[in-house]
């Protein structure tokens, strides 16, 4: 399967859990406030925050999958801003919400509500199980991080509907809040990963992979001495620099044939690179040096 395919699989699968994920978010935003449930509320704004980022994340594989010599790749910064952007906005909503909500001598959320609860953490494991499966299928990291997330998203799920049989039937309202402290708990170390990641993607940091920068050095080889090579990420993709030391003796046709060829061969090594740059320095040539005589 060519990358481009991969990366436009990748896409659709992305936009149609967030849609998912948007639709059943909604549903359960309103209810939640509808009967003043803080948990089914927090509930909400967090699938609020996976449903954004499965949009911006499927409209940046799209853009790599329609990628082409002109196509202005420093674009896919954007996407980690926008992810930034996003997490920041969501976090300091909920923020408020929580600091200003916060009961404990409030009514429980209606029992009825943790059959709510629980479609949503089915809903989130067939989301796991899809996006496993599709990981498998297409190989890209990206489904494999948001299918751990979908698993971890139906334990909090399942703990959120737990808190409100407690709080129902043993009086225990602190169950709920501590349940929602505990969906707060988890958008903070999200919030963390993924402005972590965010920011290199802004910034261009440098992406070690000695096992891809080795493959890429056997790619530029055909060229010459590769002397450097450097992958740096551009939003959730990679971009690749490679300096080569090349024979004086080379054509400059020769060289131009060499280079694009390995350009290919470089872009096909992992789906998320999206630009390649190879540059060249003449190579010195080695001289032996003779043997002194003994008698020298």
């Amino acid at each position: 399967m060519k990358p481009s395919t991969r990366l436009w699989l990748a896409s659709l699968y992305l936009f149609v859990i967030g849609t998912a994920s948007l639709a059943y978010t909604i549903a359960e935003l309103l209810l939640g406030v509808i009967h003043s449930s803080l948990l089914v509320t927090s509930d909400a704004i967090h699938g609020f925050m996976d449903s954004a980022i499965a949009y911006i994340s499927g409209f940046g594989l799209y853009y790599a999958s329609q990628r082409g010599k002109t196509f202005p790749w420093e674009i896919y910064r954007l996407e980690s801003l926008l992810t930034l952007l996003s997490i920041l906005t969501v976090l300091t909503l909920y923020t408020y919400m929580l600091a200003t909500s916060i009961r404990l001598n409030g009514e429980p959320t209606p029992l009825w509500m943790t059959l709510l609860l629980l479609a949503g953490g089915v809903l989130t494991y067939v989301m796991y199980l899809w996006e496993r499966r599709n990981y498998h299928k297409l190989k890209l990291e990206i489904l494999r991080a948001d299918a751990l997330h979908a698993k971890i998203d139906t334990a909090l799920s399942l703990t959120s509907a737990a808190a409100v049989v407690l709080s129902n039937y043993f009086h225990l309202l602190i169950a709920e809040v501590a349940a929602v402290f505990v969906i707060y708990g988890y958008v903070l170390y999200e919030f963390t990963l993924l402005a972590k990641d965010a920011a290199y993607g802004i910034l261009g940091a440098l992406y070690k992979d000695p096992a891809l920068e080795d493959k890429i050095r056997e790619a530029a080889a055909e060229l010459g001495k590769p002397l450097d090579v450097k992958i740096r990420r551009a939003g959730s993709f990679l971009v690749v620099y490679s300096l080569v030391a090349v024979s004086p003796d080379m054509t400059v046709g020769r060289l131009h044939v060499l280079r694009t060829k390995a350009i290919k061969t470089i872009s096909k090594l992992h789906p998320l690179i999206v630009h390649v740059d190879i540059k060249f320095v003449p190579r010195r040539k080695e001289y032996k040096r003779p043997l002194k005589s003994r008698h020298a």
